[in-house]
C-alpha cells in the first residue's frame, strides 16, 4: 500500500484543517503529503486568464502548508499544477495516480453538507470521480453558530422528554 497522501489545497482559509488532518493521517515513518494546488485558467479573448487566485497566492500557500507539516514531522512534497476552468478535480485525480497516493484530503469550500453550485464543487466532483478515498474535511464552526446548534438541539432534546 501507498505511503502517500494527496493534499489538495486552495486559496481559503479552511486549508489549515485538512493540512492538519493529512499530518495525523501521515503519521508513520515514510509517509509522505504531496502538497498540491491547481492553477485554473480561462481562455478567452484576450487571451490566457488565471481565475483561481491571485497570482503567487497559490504558490504561498502550498509552501506554508509544506512548511508547516515539516515542522511537525511529516515529508512533504510541493506540487503546482495548472488546468482549465472545469478540470480542476480531473487534474486533481491525475496528480494522485502519478503519485499513487492512498488518498486524496482536501477542505470543505463550504460551510453546508453539500455544495449548492448547479454542476457540483470540486470535492463533490471528486467523490464522484476517483477510484481512490477522498477525505473533505469540513470548515471549523464558528463560535455563534455552535452555540446556536448546542441550544436549538438542547430544546429538541428537552422538548421530546415532556
Amino acid at each position: 500500500m501507498s505511503r502517500t497522501i494527496l493534499l489538495a489545497v486552495d486559496h481559503e482559509a479552511n486549508v489549515a484543517r485538512a493540512a492538519d488532518m493529512a499530518a495525523d493521517l501521515a503519521g508513520r515513518p515514510g509517509d509522505q503529503v504531496v502538497v498540491l494546488h491547481v492553477h485554473e485558467y480561462a481562455v478567452g479573448r484576450f487571451g490566457r486568464v488565471q481565475v483561481d487566485c491571485a497570482d503567487g497566492e497559490g504558490e504561498r500557500v502550498v509552501g506554508q502548508i509544506a512548511e508547516r507539516l515539516r515542522a511537525a514531522g511529516v515529508e512533504a512534497r510541493e506540487e503546482i499544477r495548472s488546468a482549465h476552468v472545469g478540470h480542476v478535480p480531473r487534474t486533481i485525480l491525475d496528480i494522485a495516480e502519478e503519485a499513487d497516493a492512498r488518498m486524496i484530503v482536501l477542505g470543505s469550500a463550504t460551510a453546508r453538507d453539500v455544495p449548492w453550485l448547479p454542476f457540483g464543487g470540486v470535492s463533490l466532483r471528486l467523490l464522484h470521480l476517483s477510484d481512490r478515498p477522498v477525505l473533505i474535511v469540513p470548515r471549523a464552526r464558528r463560535a455563534a453558530e455552535a452555540a446556536t446548534a448546542e441550544s436549538a438541539a438542547s430544546a429538541a432534546t428537552s422538548g421530546t422528554a415532556s
